[in-house]
């Protein structure tokens, strides 16, 4: 891709104390990447790191409204929650993968997608599944401009209107730094997958045309936002942003995003290279995605798989490395200011992050039945964590017979 910004040398590792920045700006409002940029060199891929196939009772995301309304669920269709006391399962009439569980902010419905376009809704008395209109695996949901949107495989996107789900446009462009249109895509036939919502962008990945030889994983795929289709007067529900900058492998997805339509400042994007992107307003007042570096995982390929933002804009996000790693509101390279610390290193990765509070995080993964509950002391520097052991209930019921493998993003087919 096109580079818009220069960028100096710096270091591949985790850095827990102050380093030189590199700071790349990508105008997604503005100044657009062309596909015509991308350079013809392939690099082998290692994303991601096939779990153990023998463990599968894994939960990928925790989500809440509050420190006595706590849900977590995964694999074969589990679900917990945590009233203040105890956790208890909830049925999901379903065995298959709970992926992402969401909630509009200060109400009290919940929502949470899966595997075969399941899309639930818990108004408090039990989780009941919706019509989506789709049998793609959903991968996130949450609130694009204001509606309710859920996202997945083969480029699906979906949009609720009153009590029900409808689609939401199939048409994409891509622009060049001019702003002018390069070429017209298809949702279902260029984009791999989308995986996160966030209030400005919708984020995920799409075919690179360049790209010769097999596909495994996220080989061949390049990560992208869309947003709708405002500035161009050319008929198209969607603009579709690469994401650029100093890739060391060739394929790069957005894996997760924080979201927050009030302070744009809150709004962090986490990509399978390591890299977290903050959303701030350029001089023109156009929205940009702001990098730094050095990323934080050690090697390309691990990436951030979910961020949250706690109340005063510290910022936590899980890797796939298995690590936790804590960045705070005024942490800036330029100025030196603010810190970067490995909260948590563990031998499993980690897909899900929520909180009420540094004193109140969980936490989980590829982590047979538990999720994880830390206590970070901002004021000492210290984090402790408790493992929360949760047992999968009745394995019998429609699990052992569900085949075995990976989606694209390394979660079990379960």
């Amino acid at each position: 891709m096109m580079n818009i910004a220069s960028a100096f040398t710096g270091t591949s590792r985790l850095s827990l104390g102050r380093c030189v920045p590199m700071l790349l700006i990508i105008g997604l409002l503005g100044s657009l990447l062309a596909l015509s940029g991308c350079g013809d060199d392939a690099t082998e891929v290692t994303f991601p790191t096939v779990p153990p196939q023998e463990s599968r009772e894994w939960l990928f995301d925790v989500y809440g409204t509050a420190a006595n309304d706590v849900y977590v669920g995964g694999n074969l269709g589990v679900m917990f929650h945590f009233n203040g006391t105890s956790w208890e399962s909830q049925s999901m009439g379903s065995t298959s993968a709970v992926t992402k569980i969401w909630s509009p902010p200060a109400e009290t419905v919940m929502y949470a997608v899966g595997h075969a376009g399941h899309i639930w809704r818990n108004t408090g008395s039990g989780w009941t599944g919706m019509d989506s209109g789709t049998n793609q695996n959903l991968l996130g949901i949450g609130s694009f401009g204001g509606v309710l949107h859920a996202v997945g495989t083969n480029g699906t996107v979906r949009r609720m209107s009153g009590s029900s789900w409808g689609g939401a446009g199939s048409i994409m462009l891509i622009l060049d730094e001019n702003g002018a249109p390069t070429d017209t895509l298809s949702t279902n036939e260029d984009l791999s997958s989308l995986v996160a919502v966030n209030h400005y962008f919708l984020g995920g990945a799409f075919f690179d045309p360049r790209f010769t030889g097999e596909r495994f994983g996220i080989a061949g795929t390049k990560g992208g936002v869309l947003a709708p289709n405002a500035d161009v007067a050319i008929t198209a529900d969607w603009i579709l942003r690469p994401i650029s900058g100093e890739q060391r492998i060739e394929a790069e997805w957005v894996l997760a995003m924080s979201s927050d339509p009030v302070t744009l400042s809150r709004n962090y994007l986490g990509t399978s290279e390591g890299w977290l992107f903050g959303l701030i307003r350029d001089d023109d007042g156009k929205n940009v995605w702001q990098k730094f570096y050095p990323e934080l995982t050690d090697d390309p390929g691990a990436g951030i798989r979910d961020i949250w933002v706690d109340a005063t804009g510290n910022v936590y996000v899980v890797t796939d490395e298995g690590r936790l790693i804590f960045q705070s509101a005024d942490y800036d390279f330029i100025t030196e200011t603010g810190s970067r610390e490995l909260l948590y290193d563990g031998p499993s990765s980690l897909v899900g992050i929520w909180g009420t509070g540094p004193e109140n995080i969980y936490f989980t993964g590829y982590i047979d039945e538990a999720v994880m509950h830390g206590v970070h002391d901002t004021v000492a520097g210290t984090f402790t964590v408790d493992k929360i052991d949760l047992v999968f209930p009745s394995k019998a019921a429609g699990g052992s017979s569900l085949a075995p493998g990976l989606d694209e993003l390394g979660r079990p087919l379960r």
